[in-house]
């Protein structure tokens, strides 16, 4: 196991209460809103590095046939009670996203502080899988950490507007940007998969 998979394990491991986990929020991220809005319903979405299932549980709540990765399972142990208290069904599943197989498309695919975590070999594989699953004209909603911590020597890589931008082109299109989430320095990113 990976220190930075240790450290979720742990961190979940301990929490007893899922508010007690310094990223959670109840309230699903404004873009994310927007989209499920949007989508009226009817469609399919994945959910990676789902934690608790907050924003699982959101966009079953609203219709839609819900996947849910994290390659912790403890945080699906919260996403699954979660779930049962709303009376939907979201389909967790126990993966890492860059070994996850699956031959389905979603149209729309959130990630809420998953891809921000990876080396870069681990972002080339993403990125592979990320483009297979989304649907033509599908979204993506990518919630990026924006800075790291004063001192620059903990927490996930932040990257530039531009180079998440550069980073998903030519093949996702950006349409929305907000450059905070819960008042925390994360990056709401909206893109749309070019139809073919």
């Amino acid at each position: 196991m990976s220190n930075f998979q240790l450290y979720y394990t742990v961190t979940y491991r301990r929490a007893r209460d899922e508010s007690k986990i310094d990223w959670h929020s109840d309230e699903p991220p404004r873009l994310l809103v927007e989209v499920v809005d949007a989508l009226g319903g009817y469609g399919r979405a994945m959910d990676i590095g789902c934690g608790t299932g907050v924003n699982s549980v959101f966009m079953a709540q609203h219709g839609l046939q819900v996947t849910a990765l994290d390659f912790v399972p403890e945080a699906l142990r919260f996403g699954i009670k979660r779930a049962q208290r709303s009376g939907v069904k979201v389909d967790f599943i126990a993966a890492d996203v860059t070994k996850y197989e699956t031959a389905d498309k979603y149209d729309l695919i959130l990630d809420s502080g998953c891809f921000h975590g990876f080396k870069d070999r681990y972002r080339l594989l993403y990125r592979e899988r990320l483009l297979n699953w989304l649907s033509d004209g599908g979204q993506y909603v990518l919630i990026h950490f924006g800075r790291r911590h004063a001192l620059g020597l903990i927490g996930p890589r932040s990257r530039t507007r531009e180079e998440i931008e550069d980073y998903f082109a030519p093949e996702l299109r950006l349409e929305n940007f907000l450059s905070e989430t819960w008042g925390k320095p994360l990056f709401q990113y909206r893109f749309r998969k070019a139809g073919e």
